[in-house]
């Protein structure tokens, strides 16, 4: 299924399906872009999209004469003239203290949780790294065909030096039991290490491993983050409850997977 994009000059909306389209308030000069287009086109040159354009009614010509009578009719009021006030006695130096003071101690409590929660997550790493283990499982699979779907879609990221991706027990670590994966080469594009929990690698059915390993790869390769657990995020690539998609079927996940992809090819041609 073709999904659409539509830009207003600042931000991009997207991805709508053919029917959806239709129901927006949209103009003839209004850019559209889908998988295929070489560009930003305006609505009213794409030819598919001709039974959008000829329901919108035309621009109505603005009365030039009537513009120009009412610029002249404006008229300027003349600057207030204040009288002079007292100023209201003020403790200058109190103030600042205390301003200063605030600052300091907000500053310092930023600084203690930053470096606290920095510790939580290197602590976390350190415990999964450390115990994560070779898989019977050819993961190397997944990372290939990954790339073939992506650069399909016009996205070709750049290979990393480094991949690891291993089992490791994340329900028998403290802060990860509810963890089924986890990546840590997001934003680094030499790196891809990804752990994934055994015991959910087993109960998961093949729709859900397809989800689990494609949702790891696009923080590590294409950098992209959680949705927010919202349900009407519920079904998409990047929710982070794939636990609940026991019924997705192998189609569901291929509409998905491409629906991100589409979103991300959009946002680089921008």
């Amino acid at each position: 299924m073709k999904k659409y994009f539509y830009t207003d000059g600042i931000e991009k909306f997207g991805p709508f399906s053919f029917e959806e389209l239709k129901r927006l308030n949209l103009t003839r000069e209004t850019k559209i872009w889908y998988y295929g287009l070489e560009n930003w086109t305006t609505l009213s040159k794409i030819e598919e999209l001709q039974s959008i354009t000829k329901t919108i009614p035309p621009k109505l010509k603005v009365n030039e004469a009537s513009n120009t009578t009412q610029e002249f009719e404006t008229t300027t009021k003349p600057p207030s003239i204040k009288k002079n006030e007292k100023p209201k006695p003020k403790n200058k130096r109190s103030l600042k203290r205390i301003a200063t003071i605030s600052i300091i101690v907000l500053f310092s409590i930023l600084i203690v949780y930053i470096i606290g929660n920095n510790q939580k997550e290197n602590k976390l790493y350190q415990n999964i790294s450390s115990s994560a283990f070779e898989a019977n499982v050819d993961f190397d699979f997944y990372v290939k065909k990954f790339y073939r779907d992506v650069e399909v879609f016009g996205i070709f990221p750049k290979k990393p030096k480094t991949t690891i991706i291993k089992f490791a027990k994340l329900d028998q670590l403290t802060n990860a039991t509810h963890i089924h994966g986890i990546s840590y080469g997001m934003n680094d594009d030499d790196r891809i290490e990804i752990y994934i929990n055994p015991s959910t690698w087993k109960s998961f059915n093949k729709p859900m491993r397809y989800y689990l390993m494609y949702h790891e790869l696009s923080h590590d390769v294409l950098n992209v983050d959680d949705l927010k657990d919202l349900p009407s995020n519920e079904g998409k690539l990047m929710y982070p409850a794939i636990a609940t998609y026991e019924s997705k079927t192998m189609d569901d996940f291929i509409e998905s997977s491409h629906e991100l992809f589409e979103e991300v090819a959009a946002k680089q041609n921008y």
